[in-house]
């Protein structure tokens, strides 16, 4: 089984990408990486997802 984090597509609307984060919708916005949603605004805000950060410390 693979618990890698996975990128969320642009594509996908904001309510759901919130639910699958866990924040609120305007707290949604792209990585500064691959473009994919993250946390990008607020109080645990991220500039990077988390699937970018988890290539990045398996050395990819």
């Amino acid at each position: 089984m693979n618990d890698a984090p996975r990128r969320i597509d642009p594509t996908t609307d904001r309510a759901t990408a919130a639910l699958l984060l866990g924040c609120r919708p305007s707290q949604v916005g792209y990585c500064a990486r691959c473009q994919g949603l993250t946390v990008r605004y607020g109080p645990h805000a991220l500039v990077v997802c988390a699937a970018c950060r988890a290539a990045e410390q398996a050395g990819g």
